[in-house]
């Protein structure tokens, strides 16, 4: 059981070319991550033109995701795989994809799914508008946008994670001085139980502000107020996951943006919740 890419440098698969292959395992593995320094040793970082996907008729199905940026940041293209046979793409072109391609996931499709569900529009209200609720109540701050759910998959200080990412754009009332553009981040874990529901929480979170005089000073303010919010935000988490309480569930993963065909991974997260894998 497999699903395997080879990625072309040029159209109509010529050129350059790697070839990749998630082979399954037990517990099954989810995720093979084709990263900027492996397409840059195959000499075909932003020069992917045309790609090849293989599955086996054992799987149930999966998918080869193209992103943008390192790290599977920015746009991405999604092209499925369809169990048994091979499919080809002889030019990304349609997708606006030709040579801007830095990072690649090969993601397998498990056994018994609920979802892609897109993370935002979850709870009611939904999980960002209750996020925006809640900053916006924080002293001599406002909010300068609406706050980006999104992914950080395996960062440097918790490599073995994969953590929804929820970044808020605010702006600090600065008395007798210049207001401030500052960002909130939370990375949150989401998980199953021993009991089979799906739990979530903020793990790890930290601040931006713009340079400044006094940046230091509203980074340290940020800092210091964030710990007082968690306790909404993590209530939040929980309303938004629990429409899923009538399921029992062994795991979940994710999907980036709102799962279609393309977009942006800064568009929402989507999570696909596993009834047996």
């Amino acid at each position: 059981m497999s699903i395997w890419t080879r990625l072309h440098e040029h159209s109509n698969y010529r050129g350059r070319s790697t070839f990749a292959n998630l082979h399954y395992t037990t517990p099954v593995t989810t995720y093979l991550r084709i990263s900027k320094s492996w397409l840059d040793s195959a000499h075909i970082h932003d020069r992917i033109s045309s790609l090849e996907i293989g599955c086996s008729h054992w799987e149930e199905g999966g998918r080869v995701i193209l992103f943008q940026h390192s790290n599977y940041r920015g746009r991405y293209a999604n092209f499925d795989a369809t169990p048994g046979s091979t499919v080809r793409i002889p030019n990304v072109s349609a997708e606006s994809f030709n040579d801007i391609t830095s990072s690649v996931l090969i993601v397998r499709e498990a056994r018994r799914e609920l979802g892609p569900l897109a993370l935002g529009s979850m709870g009611s209200p939904d999980l960002r508008t209750q996020i925006q609720n809640q900053v916006s109540g924080i002293s001599r701050i406002r909010m300068r946008g609406t706050p980006i759910i999104t992914w950080d998959l395996w960062p440097g200080f918790s490599p073995s994670r994969k953590y929804v990412y929820l970044r808020v754009p605010i702006r600090v009332d600065v008395p007798n001085w210049f207001d401030y553009d500052a960002e909130l981040r939370f990375w949150i874990y989401l998980y199953v139980d021993s009991g089979g529901t799906v739990r979530g929480y903020v793990n790890w979170y930290g601040a931006w502000v713009e340079g400044g005089v006094l940046t230091g000073k509203i980074l340290d303010r940020l800092m210091d107020e964030i710990p007082a919010q968690l306790g909404d935000i993590n209530n939040s988490i929980t309303n938004a996951l629990s429409m899923l309480e009538v399921f029992d569930f062994v795991g979940l993963y994710y999907l980036p943006g709102t799962a279609g065909h393309t977009g942006n991974v800064n568009d929402d997260v989507s999570v696909v919740f596993v009834k047996e894998w």
